[in-house]
């Protein structure tokens, strides 16, 4: 699966992600706040059983950046 695959999911689960592509900036995203960057890590807990920090969601730029916080599994 890539990581555009897993695009939909998250937005699902982060509804400020709703219509948003690999290019969005997040800093342009009218709600993107502390309580998105929980959102990402429990979605990212629950759906990926990956454990991330607010730091590293927060140093991310763009949704590209955030999907690729997710790992390849093989």
């Amino acid at each position: 699966m890539t990581r555009m695959q897993h695009l939909p999911a998250l937005q699902a689960d982060v509804d400020v992600l709703a219509g948003a592509d690999e290019a969005t900036r997040l800093d342009g995203l009218p709600s993107w706040d502390s309580l998105a960057v929980l959102l990402v890590i429990s979605h990212f807990e629950h759906v990926h059983k990956v454990e991330i920090s607010g730091a590293q969601v927060r140093a991310c730029r763009t949704v590209g950046d955030l999907l690729a916080l997710i790992p390849l599994r093989s």
